[in-house]
């Protein structure tokens, strides 16, 4: 009997695009700021995720984010108003983050079954384990940098994988 995985994407997943909002939620209630977004079809995740209330006119600085999408209507621009140092690593996250708000939300499943082979036919059991990822460090994972995740997250063994996904 073999163990067999087989990854593919997972277009009804939202893991991604939970880790982005976590991410967001982290960098905005360790720096105190206030944020103005310019375009109105989006919420303004970043005050939707403080805990805290601020006026812009506190701050003393500026930081202007732009983040663009693959679908024309997939933009915002993102004025962030803060007491931060230009060298701020909370604040340098907060905008890489924020740059990536409609790119690198990569989600998979991995399905894990048995393989039997009886007299030269092979029998596939049904999947008895589903094991959901996301990749959100690269925009545009190639099966060898999905498979380096699985296995750097999960350190299954299995005798043989395959991987289904687009791109």
């Amino acid at each position: 009997m073999k163990t067999i995985i087989e990854i593919k994407n997972n277009y009804d997943g939202d893991g991604a695009y939970h880790e982005f909002i976590d991410e967001v939620s982290f960098f905005v209630n360790e720096i105190e700021l206030h944020c103005e977004v310019s375009n109105d079809r989006f919420t303004n995740i970043v005050e939707q995720q403080k805990n805290y209330f601020t006026d812009k006119s506190k701050f003393k600085h500026k930081t202007v984010v732009e983040a663009k999408g693959y679908s024309q209507g997939d933009w915002e621009e993102y004025t962030i108003f803060h007491n931060e140092p230009k060298d701020s690593t909370m604040l340098q996250g907060l905008v890489d983050e924020l740059e990536k708000t409609f790119t690198h939300m990569n989600d998979y499943v991995a399905e894990v079954y048995e393989q039997t082979e009886v007299d030269g036919k092979i029998f596939n059991a049904e999947p008895h384990e589903h094991i959901y990822f996301s990749i959100r460090h690269t925009e545009f994972p190639e099966k060898d940098d999905v498979l380096s995740e699985f296995d750097s997250l999960f350190g299954l063994e299995y005798d043989e994988i395959t991987i289904n996904i687009d791109g």
